[in-house]
């Protein structure tokens, strides 16, 4: 695949061919050195950036825990309170060793579907505490640098249905009882979670799409070949108030939402009965690019209505 073309070195070469002559030819070429220099430089920003991104949440986190007590907060607050980063995307690894703090863990063992390269959010479990499990995603390249990356696991390439999801836990040795089960495919999470009955996990961790609001029971029919990419930015997963009404069938109930308004943590109904379960609007919060999609007026149901697509009410 060919490299992108730099639009300020197109506009350059477009000028250079509107006002030709010698003189305009080293100006032009002037013009495209320093611009050439200002990219260069904007990478290193970038670079610094991505490096330093994390360091005001983790000064957050510090301020939390200097003036901040946990035990005078009503739940869910008690748990968010105590969310902080280490390799976790919206400080979950926090809000997880608060629940464990809370319920105590059995084996040390987790399955994370959608891993990524960082492990999600059993990534710190496996590299601070020396936990083991299953790591599964479908980028196969990427896992096998987890496997590097994560000793005590099994990293396992798949693309993972509700056809797969039973086999794929117990041929890797997870099943039965485990402390965590997080599942993000950014797709028919849904689905996989109610076909999901090969391990007992006590720790659930499920991604919502908060674009669908905090009241509506709505999930994306199922589709083992779903690829998010290939529609609407908002277009996958399932509501919160879905992923609650499921897991209370399957005997969990919402004991909080981290507050950037992507991942739900759910507990089985026999842990810790002095946590409360949540009502989804409680819970609930909205993804900030989604509340700027909504401020924009990019509306995911209009784009399911003109697409022919459909989402399921469950």
């Amino acid at each position: 695949m060919s490299k992108p073309q730099n639009p300020l070195h197109a506009l350059a070469r477009r000028i250079r061919a509107a006002f030709g002559g010698a003189q305009q030819d080293e100006a032009l070429a002037d013009l495209s050195r320093r611009l050439a220099r200002i990219e260069r430089q904007l990478d290193a920003v970038e670079k610094i950036w991505q490096r330093t991104r994390h360091v005001e949440p983790a000064v957050q986190a510090l301020l939390r825990e200097r003036y901040l007590e946990p035990a005078n907060l009503p739940y869910p607050e008690r748990l968010t309170a105590r969310r902080f980063r280490l390799s976790s995307q919206n400080q979950e690894d926090g809000l997880t060793i608060a629940l464990l703090n809370e319920v105590g863990a059995t084996s040390c063992r987790f399955v994370e579907i959608g891993s990524g390269l960082s492990g999600g959010n059993s990534g710190f479990l496996a590299r601070e505490c020396g936990w083991s499990g299953l790591m599964v995603d479908g980028h196969e390249g990427h896992m096998v640098q987890v496997g590097r990356r994560f000793p005590t696991v099994k990293a396992v390439a798949a693309w993972v249905t509700r056809e797969n999801i039973n086999d794929l836990i117990t041929s890797n040795e997870c099943g039965g009882e485990v402390d965590l089960f997080s599942l993000d495919l950014d797709g028919c999470d849904y689905w996989i979670w109610e076909a999901m009955t090969a391990c007992s996990p006590r720790i659930v961790i499920l991604e919502y799409n908060s674009m669908f609001g905090p009241d509506r029971a709505v999930t994306i029919p199922y589709d083992p070949k779903f690829d998010r990419h290939r529609h609407h930015t908002a277009y996958y997963g399932a509501s919160l108030a879905a992923l609650t009404r499921l897991s209370a069938r399957k005997g969990y109930r919402l004991v909080a939402v981290e507050p950037n308004g992507v991942n739900a943590f759910f507990l089985r109904n026999d842990l810790a009965p002095h946590i409360p379960a949540c009502e989804p609007a409680r819970a609930y919060r909205l993804l900030e690019k989604y509340d700027v999609l909504i401020q924009q007026g990019n509306d995911v149901d209009r784009y399911i209505k003109q697409s022919g697509l459909t989402l399921v009410e469950v």
